[in-house]
């Protein structure tokens, strides 16, 4: 059975009718919360997690966790992480023997549609596989009003800049949400202390690179590459904030066609354009046509497949390359 993921995130309850339940998929964030809200739905049961290589090594380890029953908790929750088409077969013969007092949950990066361990869970009657795909603007809006009911002060502008912030990452996006919390106890959100959280968290040193290289400065761009140090890990957080920023730019260049004034095509922009960055989008609109950014979402793809390919040592070199290799499509004539 294939579930929608966000009829799960509204309404976690749903799985229960389900011996194993699969979450395969990139948005980490997503599965991060979804692992939560299981651990604390089913707090009462005991608790085991695997990864695949130890159930590989040994699959007498998750029998023996799924037909022995404890003596102090009868129900139990296991949870399988880092799953693909190895374990199809421990996990197929499983399903055979369903026990009501057991919970399976499997999570993997991402399972494509060929996938034997995908196609059998999608079809079986006492499973559920739930797709976890990259969140876009509007389904980052939702959570980010959801997480926040009930508060008041916060306007769209202000949702804009923080999913923008995030890199599109759901995990950076709650952590944020978290400090918001956190900050206004009172649930009353002031738009000053709000803006300085915001200056505060973020990687503004990014921020600048990015802006300096998009906007074709490249003395600027030169010197703050070399003062700065990109963190390896937060490579995949730089590739969504970078093409987050040219999707923006696309959207831009359509609607000045519309409107034949860049003024009032970053007026008309939906979502609304923070006012902080409306001088920031309008010298870089004037550097990038069509054309050029058609060519710059084709570098962010490549250089994106080559981190996936290669150790993650190299996504630091990875990064500013493309920062460079941007920086000379912003100053070129075609």
């Amino acid at each position: 059975m294939i579930l929608k993921s966000f009829i799960v995130e509204k309404n976690v309850s749903i799985i229960d009718q389900y011996f194993v339940t699969l979450f395969y998929g990139e948005n980490i964030g997503f599965k991060d919360e979804i692992k939560q809200k299981i651990k604390e739905k089913y707090k009462n049961y005991e608790r085991v997690n695997f990864n695949q290589d130890e159930i590989i090594k040994n699959e007498e380890l998750l029998e023996e966790q799924i037909y022995n029953i404890s003596l102090f908790k009868k129900n139990k929750v296991i949870f399988i992480n880092e799953v693909s088409d190895k374990v199809k077969k421990i996990i197929l013969e499983i399903n055979e023997k369903p026990q009501d007092n057991i919970k399976i949950f499997l999570f993997s990066q991402n399972l494509e549609k060929k996938s034997i361990l995908r196609s059998y869970l999608e079809k079986s009657k006492n499973t559920a596989v739930i797709p976890c795909y990259q969140d876009n603007h509007k389904t980052l809006s939702e959570y980010f009003r959801r997480s926040l009911d009930g508060y008041s002060g916060i306007n769209q502008e202000t949702i804009n800049l923080l999913i923008e912030n995030s890199g599109f990452d759901r995990k950076v996006l709650s952590n944020e949400i978290d400090k918001i919390k956190s900050l206004f106890l009172d649930k009353k959100i002031k738009v000053e202390k709000l803006d300085n959280l915001i200056n505060n968290t973020y990687n503004l040193d990014f921020e600048e690179l990015r802006d300096s290289c998009l906007e074709g400065n490249k003395e600027k761009l030169n010197r703050n590459l070399g003062n700065l140090v990109l963190q390896n890990e937060d490579a995949y957080f730089y590739i969504n904030n970078l093409n987050f920023r040219i999707e923006k730019l696309l959207k831009l260049q359509k609607q000045l066609k519309i409107d034949k004034n860049v003024d009032l095509a970053i007026e008309n922009m939906k979502p609304k354009i923070f006012w902080k960055d409306k001088p920031i989008y309008t010298r870089q609109i004037q550097k990038w046509n069509s054309e050029k950014l058609e060519r710059a979402k084709k570098d962010l793809i490549d250089t994106e497949i080559k981190m996936k390919t290669k150790l993650n040592n190299y996504n630091n070199t990875l990064i500013k390359n493309l920062l460079v290799n941007l920086n000379s499509i912003a100053n070129s004539t075609s």
